[in-house]
């Protein structure tokens, strides 16, 4: 009879690994397919976001290669500006003399003043005063790029 009971018993846990193992099976087949669905559907997402990311790059490189375009423009016709003011001599009117109208205090009769009272700027100041101008304008110039950039292509208004 004791033979009897141990066969029971080895036979009740040989049948309940078997349905264990089946049951594990099936689970784990559902894992698997459940992985490789969401597998899929990741790298259909990471394929979207991909194409995505390099338009975004692409229409950055143009709108980059349009700002320097513009930059560039800007610096030419100040370049050219520059150019033209070069021969132009400055003079220092000083504080006392301008050729502004002014007002007599004996009379309401109005003069003009007088170049006599001119003096030409020395070449060092008035090449100078020209660089800064220059610089000025180019700064202002490329603020103005800058903030139209940012306007049309940031979504910031004014």
């Amino acid at each position: 009879m004791p033979y009897i009971w141990i066969a029971i018993i080895v036979a009740s846990f040989a049948s309940g690994y078997g349905v264990s193992s089946a049951l594990s099976s099936i689970e784990i087949k559902e894992m698997s397919d459940s992985i490789s669905a969401i597998n899929r559907e990741a790298e259909l997402q990471l394929a979207t976001l991909t194409e995505q990311a390099n338009k975004a790059h692409e229409e950055a490189l143009k709108l980059n290669k349009d700002l320097e375009d513009a930059n560039v423009s800007a610096i030419n016709a100040l370049n050219s500006q520059r150019d033209s003011f070069k021969s132009v001599r400055m003079y220092d009117n000083g504080r006392k003399s301008s050729s502004c109208p002014t007002t007599k205090s004996d009379s309401t009769q109005t003069t003009t003043g007088t170049n006599e009272d001119r003096y030409e700027l020395s070449e060092e100041f008035a090449g100078f005063l020209k660089s800064e101008a220059y610089r000025a304008d180019q700064i202002a110039e490329y603020a103005k790029i800058c903030q139209k950039f940012v306007v049309n292509n940031c979504g910031v208004t004014k």
